[in-house]
């Protein structure tokens, strides 16, 4: 049971008359297994970096969805192939930015991964309000602790014994430091709620399989795109 506080309004639905460049689409998945020849060549090169198979599978995973996403927001691309579509993190803007051969689109990415899933969002604007943030709830992770010794000590006395509150603010802060273009670092010891009082968005939260989501954004239609096979019970 979440203290009240941190309760937040759910996913809307989305409005089909509505133009998807007013709509974030939001990706929810597990990673997929994929071979890599939807990746740029400078992708390649991130992932050849990458040295755990996790790591790897979300990576392939996350840029498949961004560029499957994309072609839904700008249709006159819809059919070139994904290799030159490429993401780059401009880690200046701190801004993952998305190219279509070597021209850089209007367009606002943020992703997310926890254990093996991943969270996608995007939508047109650069400038856009947008961040989203996926944890997996574990009781068994000494959460009480972790809050406080990271979190201020009204949250720390928010969260008490509550597991899902604690993942809640994680997830906002997270998701926040993402539509900020923050540290989360520079969050941590910040409560949460009266900076979102104060930012001019919405702010979607829910649970979702075994995960708490928070999303942010500027925009008030939020499209879910299922791109990959649902797991059992879903």
């Amino acid at each position: 049971m979440f203290n009240a506080a941190y309760r937040f309004p759910a996913l809307p639905k989305a409005t089909p008359s509505v133009p998807i460049s007013e709509k974030v689409l939001l990706s929810l998945s597990a990673a997929i297994e994929l071979d890599e020849a939807h990746l740029h060549p400078g992708e390649l090169e991130v992932l050849n970096r990458r040295k755990q198979p996790q790591a790897k599978r979300e990576y392939l995973s996350s840029r498949y969805f961004i560029k499957t996403l994309a072609q839904r927001l700008f249709p006159q691309y819809a059919q070139a192939p994904l290799t030159s579509w490429q993401s780059v993190f401009n880690e200046q803007e701190r801004a993952l930015q998305l190219f279509i051969d070597g021209q850089l689109l209007d367009i606002n990415v943020v992703i997310s991964h926890s254990h093996g899933h991943i969270a996608v969002a995007i939508t047109q604007g650069q400038q856009s309000l947008l961040g989203v943030d996926i944890e997996k709830r574990d009781a068994n992770r000494r959460f009480e602790k972790l809050a406080a010794h990271f979190y201020p000590e009204v949250e720390a006395r928010d969260i008490g014994n509550n597991v899902d509150t604690f993942f809640r603010v994680w997830t906002l802060k997270e998701a926040y430091a993402k539509a900020a273009k923050q540290s989360i670092s520079t969050l941590l010891s910040q409560p949460i709620l009266p900076l979102l009082e104060r930012c001019p968005a919405q702010v979607y939260c829910q649970q979702w399989r075994q995960f708490d989501l928070s999303l942010i954004t500027a925009k008030t239609e939020v499209e879910v795109i299922r791109l990959a096979p649902a797991a059992a019970g879903e």
